[in-house]
């Protein structure tokens, strides 16, 4: 096959290339560069099957690249913002094991940061916390062991003290009772269990 002509598309920095007269695929400039692909070029099936997958792949690095620059992100959220761009599953595949490799992409490091995070901005008990980091992607394993290292039943108890003072100063109530209600309703709503709640509220 040769190609016969490599027009430009509307879209910035994507081309059209043209095999034997008839529009075979779109690539990217940079694997047209990559490659040398010139026009009378003769490629056969396979070398065209290599052409597209390198333009794919290039295409869920930058992707990749883009989506990591804002934070750090679980393995699960950088799959899922890949099948959003219809990438094929086995380019999914090399660019997760690629961005493993260089140390972009890993699970143990993005729950350490999100824990931190929590416990810093907007602490919660740390039940909730294992499920959310569940949610995201995290193995249960791995978000069992990042809480148990990294947020000791002391430090929640100190967190969870910390959100009552602040929540007693605003809240409003008919009495005592009503108020140890309310207190008890918000430490249930951040997560924290009824053991750590029990001993904060009986301790006032």
């Amino acid at each position: 096959m040769k190609i016969t002509s490599i027009e430009k598309q509307k879209k910035e920095g994507r081309f059209n290339i043209y095999l034997d007269g008839e529009f075979a695929f779109g690539l990217y400039r940079e694997t047209i560069y990559g490659f040398g692909l010139r026009v009378n070029d003769e490629i056969n099936e396979k070398k065209a099957e290599e052409i597209k997958t390198s333009d794919e792949i290039g295409f869920a690095k930058r992707v990749a690249y883009r989506f990591l620059n804002y934070k750090q992100r679980s393995e699960k959220e950088v799959r899922k913002k890949l099948k959003e761009k219809k990438i094929s599953e086995p380019c999914i595949e090399k660019v997760i094991s690629f961005l493993k490799d260089l140390k972009y992409l890993n699970d143990e490091t993005y729950a350490k940061m999100y824990l931190e995070s929590k416990i810093l901005q907007k602490p919660e008990g740390r039940r909730v916390l294992k499920m959310k980091l569940t949610e995201k992607g995290i193995p249960k394993e791995t978000a069992e062991k990042i809480v148990s290292e990294n947020y000791s039943e002391e430090l929640e108890k100190e967190k969870a003290a910390e959100l009552l003072k602040k929540y007693e100063k605003k809240v409003r109530a008919k009495n005592p009772a009503d108020k140890k209600q309310k207190c008890y309703r918000f430490l249930i709503s951040k997560g924290f269990d009824f053991d750590t709640i029990n001993e904060l509220l009986n301790s006032e």
